[in-house]
């Protein structure tokens, strides 16, 4: 074939690599005063291109060239249609293309040529070739379009199936919150059916609390009226009891009874004096031991009595509150120091006597005690004993 013939038949971009984004040169020359070339060009490009947009350049003359190159740039894009677009120019100027241009004469002036833009038009020197770099465009083969349009295709395929996945999820999720929904309004219409069956339960249940409720308050009062009269009754028993412990106490008081007996009347709250007299014996044996002993008795029994000074801690034992003496005390911790333990604990003792049975007046007070045993008699003891001196007596 020859070159006019592979230009005719548009063979003159066989095998080479087209600018991408698809682009059609239109172009012819003129003299310097024609002024109508660019507007020739336009008008081709209107009529078998309508609404693509163009690109209007020139080139001035040179040494070799006397007339003036106007071209005409088509943009079809980057889409398939536009490659037909840019083909198809070809057929419209059969024998009058990028080949034939370039061999064009004196004669050819005022000719319009057509092709699609193709590499060499791309790395040309010219202001098309300038152009078309300055754009950003490339030389690409139509294999390679539909390579990188093929990879785009299943990216996007792959796109669209996540996002089906993702509407998939999210429908299925939708799905299970919708049937949540459903189960806990049948279940909330299940508990209002049972609480409307369990209206008329609860009610015949409100007037038996209510009755029920009445018969306790009144049986409240009851249990109250007998609980403040046996309190009343055991407030008498106790002060009878007390009178009749006094009058016991004098009449002990006025037997002869020895030192060593076993029951016998003890002064609650006052100092035992035993301890306090072999303490100083032994602290002061040659200097009066019984006169410091006498007098650190009787100072001890004036501390006793004084009011302001509390040496107690309240611990809770078995739900109530108890008094204990607390043995950081500093005067206690002196008394220990100084004279040991036998006396501290003989004014401990003391202390917890007056705090029982006389807390306010702090005053030694007199009470049956069983001597052998160590803790306060009973009334019945008390009596057997009466009973069993007076028959000794007799």
């Amino acid at each position: 074939m020859s070159a006019d013939e592979a230009d005719a038949a548009g063979a003159d971009d066989a095998g080479e690599l087209l600018v991408w984004p698809w682009t059609g040169i239109l172009s012819t020359t003129a003299a310097d005063e024609d002024a109508d070339a660019a507007a020739t060009l336009a008008f081709h490009a209107h009529r078998r291109f309508a609404g693509v947009a163009t690109t209007a350049l020139r080139e001035e003359p040179t040494t070799h060239q006397h007339r003036q190159q106007h071209f005409l740039l088509l943009h079809f894009g980057k889409s398939w249609a536009g490659l037909r677009d840019a083909m198809s120019l070809a057929a419209y100027f059969t024998g009058a293309g990028r080949r034939r241009w370039q061999r064009r004469g004196e004669g050819d002036a005022g000719c319009v040529f057509g092709w699609a833009a193709v590499r060499e038009d791309l790395i040309g020197d010219g202001a098309v070739g300038r152009f078309l770099r300055e754009s950003g465009t490339a030389a690409r083969s139509v294999e390679d379009i539909e390579k990188d349009e093929a990879s785009a295709a299943v990216m996007l395929g792959a796109e669209e199936m996540e996002a089906i996945n993702a509407k998939v999820i999210q429908l299925e999720k939708q799905l299970e919150q919708k049937e949540a929904q459903e189960s806990a309004i049948c279940l909330l219409n299940t508990k209002l059916q049972a609480e409307e069956n369990l209206k008329e339960a609860y009610g015949h249940l409100h007037r038996l609390v209510t009755i029920s409720k009445e018969c306790l308050e009144q049986e409240r009062e009851r249990f109250q009226n007998v609980y403040i009269d046996l309190a009343q009754r055991d407030q008498l028993n106790r002060d009878e009891l007390q009178e009749t412990r006094q009058e016991v106490i004098k009449c002990l008081e006025s037997m002869m009874i020895s030192d060593f007996t076993v029951i016998g009347i003890k002064r609650m709250g006052q100092l035992d004096e035993k301890p306090f007299h072999h303490a100083c014996k032994r602290k002061y044996s040659d200097n009066d031991p019984d006169g410091k002993a006498a007098r650190l008795v009787s100072s001890w029994q004036e501390e006793l009595k004084n009011k302001s000074w509390n040496p107690f801690t309240t611990f809770l034992v078995d739900g109530e509150e108890k008094d204990v003496v607390n043995e950081d005390d500093p005067k206690l911790r002196q008394l220990w120091t100084e004279y040991g333990d036998n006396v501290c604990n003989a004014v401990k003792v003391t202390l917890t006597e007056l705090n029982d049975y006389s807390p306010r007046g702090r005053h030694a007070v007199n009470e049956l005690w069983n001597f052998r045993e160590g803790r306060k008699a009973t009334m019945a003891e008390v009596v057997k004993y009466i009973f069993e001196q007076l028959k000794t007596s007799s």
